[in-house]
């Protein structure tokens, strides 16, 4: 399996398997489909460079200010240039750090895009298109690092949703661990344990959705 760049931080592709190991022996189980999902990015984030580089702005005056370099009249300009340079410099640095990115974004913004996007996902992905209405997804969103877990219509109807908070924990966790992987099959076994009382495995039983990881930007 291709692992895009930005990704193999937190998966390795020797690993991915193990994912598809843990869909598949829980798919014995249970009648449910489940569908894991990895996105590098659910909010937008045109506005981070933005309030970077107003702070910056702010301390480097702030430091001019102390250290008294603007009173120099025949140095103004020249600081001028080296304060340009430096704020473009280190907001175009900053703003790639998604630490950063997820501190000038406020919290319930992010958990609604993300919210937002795994509904997306949830259709795209074909989740909906189970007989029964048994599918489920598993959705990681890594620079939020926030999880949700969606579940059709015949499941969503037997388990609370408060149900799948435990398997939300053990998805963010492997995004602050960098063992996606491993977070992704703990998960997933975990939701055959929720799902097999409710939806046991049946004799005739197909499998509709592949047993794949998806990986998208």
């Amino acid at each position: 399996m291709m692992i895009p760049v930005w990704a193999k931080n937190y998966i390795r592709p020797e690993k991915v398997d193990i994912i598809i190991t843990a869909i598949k022996k829980t798919e014995l189980r249970t009648s449910g489909e489940i569908i894991p999902i990895l996105v590098r990015k659910s909010s937008t984030i045109g506005h981070v460079p933005l309030i970077v580089a107003s702070i910056l702005i702010i301390i480097i005056l702030a430091i001019d200010l102390l250290t008294l370099q603007m009173a120099y009249l025949d140095m103004y300009y020249f600081w001028c240039i080296v304060n340009l340079v430096l704020a473009v410099g280190l907001t175009a640095m900053l703003s790639r750090f998604d630490c950063i990115r997820r501190l000038v974004t406020n919290s319930s913004d992010q958990a609604s895009q993300v919210e937002m996007r795994a509904e997306v996902e949830f259709f795209e992905a074909g989740v909906r298109n189970t007989k029964d209405a048994t599918g489920i997804l598993l959705f990681v969103s890594l620079l939020e690092r926030r999880a949700v877990v969606l579940a059709d219509k015949a499941i969503a109807d037997k388990v609370p949703a408060s149900t799948w908070s435990e398997v939300c924990d053990l998805l963010v966790s492997g995004c602050k661990t960098k063992e996606i992987e491993a977070a992704f099959a703990n998960a997933i076994l975990k939701c055959g344990d929720i799902l097999a009382d409710h939806f046991p495995r049946q004799h005739d039983d197909k499998n509709e959705l592949s047993d794949r990881l998806i990986i998208k930007d």
